[in-house]
């Protein structure tokens, strides 16, 4: 079908979806670089300049010329590469943000522990981004700072019900304490080692975290062998025995 209609001379459209997402990408590209703080910076001084040479007619002028000629920049592959640059620092910088907020309540132990895990992965990042990606680490990170929250709940839950303050457990005959009452801080015990079983849980998934991100850093750090190495060597030997053998032949 394709072939016949290249031969009558007519070109197949993409489809409205992939046209649509084009002008949406041209249009984000536009914009980040007509706010970019370069554009605004030459757009202020264009417009004092215009204004001292020809009034506010001419700051007007002058600041949609930069406008424009920003607008033009962004179909370049270069300032494109910036903004979107740009725009994965913006977004790594909110993540950051939401994860120390989360982590706020964990105390400085909980943040400490999560600043070397996030030094380890941007240094994976740095070697190899590809591990970094199949890894998923900073989805990792997200991961971590959800345990560390649910973590951090249940240990408040725990001191907000005094938990520490109940008994193990209730005697089958307690004549100071009302039918109601027992019952009551019979609940309150089962809850307080269920959360205690939780807390636990947590705990360790949190450790198991912490390991699986020193491992993968472990992994990267350390250089693959080379087989060739082997190769480079074993040649060269090879090489000396030639040459040691074509010397005893001449000397024969």
């Amino acid at each position: 079908m394709q072939p016949r209609l290249a031969s009558q001379g007519l070109v197949l459209a993409p489809p409205p979806a992939a046209l649509s997402t084009q002008r949406s990408h041209r249009l984000t590209y536009v914009r980040g670089a007509v706010a970019s703080p370069v554009c605004v910076a030459v757009s202020v001084f264009a417009a004092c300049v215009g204004l001292g040479y020809a009034g506010a007619l001419g700051a007007i002028l002058a600041m949609l010329t930069v406008v424009g000629l920003g607008a033009f920049t962004a179909r370049y592959k270069l300032v494109q590469r910036h903004l979107d640059q740009q725009a994965q620092l913006r977004m790594r910088t909110k993540r950051e943000a939401v994860r120390f907020k989360a982590l706020r309540p964990g105390g400085p132990v909980r943040q400490t522990q999560y600043l070397g895990l996030r030094e380890l992965v941007e240094q994976v990042e740095r070697t190899d981004s590809r591990e970094a990606a199949r890894f998923e680490l900073q989805d990792l990170l997200d991961h971590f700072v959800r345990l560390a929250v649910n973590h951090q709940r249940c240990l408040e839950a725990l001191r907000l019900a005094g938990g520490h303050d109940l008994p193990l457990a209730i005697p089958i005959i307690d004549v100071t304490k009302s039918k109601r009452r027992r019952e009551i801080m019979v609940r309150r015990i089962r809850h307080r080692d269920e959360c205690l079983r939780r807390i636990e849980r947590l705990h360790e998934e949190l450790e198991a975290v912490d390991e699986l991100v020193r491992l993968v850093a472990q992994r990267t750090a350390c250089p693959a062998l080379d087989p060739d190495f082997d190769r480079e060597i074993e040649r060269r030997l090879w090489e000396l025995d030639e040459v040691d053998e074509a010397y005893n032949q001449l000397s024969a």
